[in-house]
């Protein structure tokens, strides 16, 4: 999932009235250009202050839709695990279709990345100084865009199980493609979602990156203080600390 770093943002405003807030207090505060004159600078801070409010929203919106996916996908993970003692108790073990389920169940799961990277130590345990490096074939975790596929391969596997027909409702074929459907329009959502925000932000951060934006002021109004009172003056030093 990615990042969100819509609070970013929020606190670098934050962090732009507190430097106009502080500098009103400045005395020998008097630059000449009109962006960090006083009610210039203010009424920007406002208008970025009214512009941010819909990536709020956004931003909202996409953290819900990613609390729901990891939801949905940790009962993809669960179920999954379920069908594979279901086929344990049916058919046990040492059974190929027992083997075939497991297989993707391991993927699915996460488990095959845990036992590769468990074989992959022992291994190297064993190594003496001087031994060639063995080359290890990649795993990687899978994407929920790719646990999907294969909870779907599951699905279609269990199909071809004429046996297949557990008392359990939540493992039954209808309850896996009920839950196939409701993770397929979650993870929709939660690309709408992003794409949205990502929109959004991308139009917000122009307010704070551009040539007059919160950051080029800052930088202005910081280079305009330390000339009046120095750099080592607690009125410079107070605009320092911050991000902007």
């Amino acid at each position: 999932m990615k990042k969100n770093n819509s609070a970013s943002l929020e606190a670098r405003l934050k962090n732009s009235k507190d430097l106009v807030t502080f500098r009103k207090d400045y005395t020998l505060y008097a630059p000449t250009s009109e962006d960090l004159k006083t009610d210039n600078y203010e009424a920007f801070i406002a208008e970025v202050d009214t512009a941010l409010t819909p990536l709020k929203h956004r931003s909202g919106a996409f953290l819900n839709a990613g609390t729901a996916l990891s939801t949905v996908f940790k009962k993809v993970t669960q179920t999954s695990r379920n069908v594979r003692a279901e086929m344990d108790e049916i058919k046990g073990k040492d059974s190929d279709q027992y083997r075939q389920v497991n297989n993707i169940v391991k993927v699915i799961t996460g488990e095959n990345v845990i036992e590769h990277s468990a074989h992959k130590r022992e291994i190297m345990k064993t190594l003496k100084q001087g031994d060639p490096q063995p080359d290890f074939i990649s795993v990687s975790e899978l994407d929920n865009k790719s646990k999907l596929g294969n909870f779907r391969s599951l699905i279609q596997l269990l199909k071809n199980f004429d046996f297949y027909v557990p008392v359990d409702s939540t493992i039954t074929i209808a309850a896996l493609e009920a839950l196939e459907s409701q993770a397929t329009a979650s993870l929709a959502d939660y690309a709408s979602k992003e794409s949205s925000f990502l929109s959004e932000r991308s139009r917000m951060i122009h307010y704070f990156e551009d040539k007059g934006g919160l950051r080029d002021r800052a930088r202005r109004a910081k280079v305009h203080v330390k000339r009046k009172y120095g750099i080592k003056s607690q009125e410079y030093v107070a605009l320092s600390k911050k991000k902007y």
